[in-house]
């Protein structure tokens, strides 16, 4: 298969269990070496793979590979348990689409679309941060537009920690928005204000940021689509997904 080198032994053998995978119905495959779990495959209900992962000594170590229609769509190298190295990610014809680097479990994961409506074109459609593993500091859902979010969320070590805002397709609020979180749990605009003044890793509030137009950090700036040839945007179905697999 075009992309793919396992990281599981060959010599090991396969024993399956039933299992919920991605929302559907799937099969879950350990495969044992010397009685030790050294990797697991997932397959859907038609016997097609959607997930590999290998271990070594009880931990996430190899490269984690995620399958659409038989042909491989992402590759994520581990180091013992972290995420470390570079990530690719391919389109459902096998091209090319992008990468990012993970040191340790800390850098920024990126996720790019192409889809039916992008007529080919490949956008930055998602951009989270990680710190030894675990999610720290922002996350955006990009719109097609590369200036604009349709989504923001803030955490401190996996927990969500700041202000959730979402937005339309007109780059208005949606009702209910801002949400207000600290160390996980959700909060009144008033408990956070108090709780900010004495936490200087809570987020500002500020009005402007309830617009949807953003200043990406370096590093996410430049993995984001140049601009279309004329100014023109292709539009994204609001209610169509275009982010990665769980």
């Amino acid at each position: 298969m075009k992309n793919y080198r396992s990281s599981i032994p060959k010599g090991a053998k396969k024993r399956a269990v039933a299992c919920e995978e991605m929302g559907v119905e799937a099969t879950k495959t350990e495969l044992v070496l010397r009685g030790r779990v050294v990797g697991v495959r997932y397959y859907d209900a038609n016997g097609k793979l959607l997930r590999e992962v290998p271990f070594k000594n009880g931990k996430v170590h190899g490269t984690v590979y995620y399958f659409d229609e038989g042909k491989v769509h992402w590759a994520e190298p581990y180091l013992n348990g972290l995420a470390h190295g570079t990530s690719k990610q391919w389109a459902a014809d096998g091209a090319f689409i992008g990468s990012y680097t993970m040191k340790q479990g800390t850098g920024w994961d990126l996720w790019r679309a192409m889809t039916p409506w992008s007529r080919g074109r490949i956008w930055l459609a998602e951009a989270r941060r990680l710190q030894g593993g675990r999610w720290h500091g922002f996350e955006w859902w990009i719109n097609d537009d590369q200036k604009t979010v349709n989504s923001e969320r803030c955490f401190w070590e996996d927990l969500q920690h700041g202000i959730e805002r979402q937005w339309n397709s007109d780059g208005r609020l949606r009702r209910g928005f801002p949400r207000y979180w600290i160390h996980g749990n959700r909060v009144s605009k008033r408990s956070y204000l108090r709780a900010m003044a004495k936490d200087c890793t809570l987020p500002p509030l500020a009005k402007k940021d309830d617009r949807p137009s953003r200043r990406f950090p370096k590093e996410v700036a430049a993995a984001l689509a140049p601009p279309e040839r004329g100014g023109s945007r292709v539009s994204r179905p609001a209610s169509t997904p275009v982010h990665r697999p769980d």
